[in-house]
């Protein structure tokens, strides 16, 4: 690491803790929103990107649950056990294995009455009276995200989605509506074998498609592009902000739409022209709408 960037981390460290944060102050942000709409919340979490919050992922999730009441609460709690070099899968326990997504969803899941689904690289939580149903089944479907899965089901539902604290670069209902729409660069070429521990603690051998991560997204820039639809609400906390979709359906519904249209909608500028090429896809038709204002930007996390 640089001095520069060592000296720019060591700043933003002190930054967050000089910007505390409590429960009362991070449930008060989430009530700007008005009454929690919908039959449940799925919710992509960065713990220090607003600040320092005192009490750390419990404080986060207490708010969470009081915003949303009775209503099932989900988080990703992605684990990428994918092969190595070597053809070589680490082995994916519900029970044990812990979440890459952030702090707060490892800490979700490990609470009293939350249901993990069996999948190795895409497993979520829930907590709920829908938590069985929605996490049913997960690790028979052959994509990560697409049709079966808890996040297809989500969409087909009544549920809200949150980004606390991050950018629609980890919002994985992305690669949802990329598989309801078939584009055709979602996946890569090959399956993948993958093991599992089930909850019987038997060892189990499953194959699934994987997303080709080498195609470089604009996920973060989509929030313009959902704003001007008015499917998505922004608000301040601390030194960050909250991204609010009050109906992730009706956002799914409008981008498998656009992207039957035009299947380069998430795809970053810089690299349409090679994805249009290889994929035989028109890559200079007027698709009749705007494209989301972005750059390069990255690729997206979710995987």
């Amino acid at each position: 690491m640089t001095v520069r960037r060592r000296i720019g981390r060591e700043i933003r460290r002190v930054n967050r803790w000089l910007h505390p944060l409590n429960r009362r102050q991070v449930l008060e942000a989430l009530q700007t929103f008005g009454p929690f709409p919908t039959q449940g919340l799925m919710v992509h979490t960065a713990l220090s990107a607003c600040g320092y919050i005192r009490g750390g992922p419990a404080t986060v999730i207490q708010a969470l649950r009081t915003w949303i009441r009775e209503r099932d609460l989900v988080m990703p709690t992605h684990t990428y056990c994918y092969p190595d070099k070597e053809d070589r899968a680490p082995r994916f326990d519900p029970a044990v294995t812990p979440s890459r997504v952030g702090a707060i969803t490892d800490a979700f899941w490990r609470q009293p009455h939350v249901v993990r689904s069996l999948h190795p690289t895409h497993s979520l939580a829930c907590l709920g009276a829908g938590a069985e149903r929605l996490c049913a089944r997960h690790e028979l479907c052959d994509t990560p995200c697409g049709v079966g899965t808890p996040y297809e089901k989500l969409v087909t539902q009544e549920f809200s989605v949150l980004m606390f604290g991050v950018t629609l670069n980890t919002y994985t209902l992305f690669h949802t509506a990329e598989d309801a729409a078939q584009v055709p660069y979602l996946y890569d070429s090959r399956p993948y074998r993958l093991q599992v521990v089930d909850r019987a603690g038997q060892i189990r051998q499953i194959t699934m498609r994987r997303h080709d991560m080498s195609i470089i997204r604009c996920f973060a820039q989509m929030d313009s592009w959902l704003e001007e639809r008015q499917l998505l609400i922004r608000r301040s906390l601390g030194l960050g902000q909250l991204l609010f979709i009050p109906n992730a359906r009706a956002a799914h519904q409008q981008l498998v739409e656009a992207l039957r249209i035009d299947p380069l909608l998430l795809v970053a500028p810089a690299v349409r022209a090679s994805v249009a090429s290889s994929s035989k896809i028109p890559s200079q038709k007027d698709f009749g709408f705007a494209r989301p204002r972005a750059s390069l930007g990255g690729m997206p996390k979710s995987g």
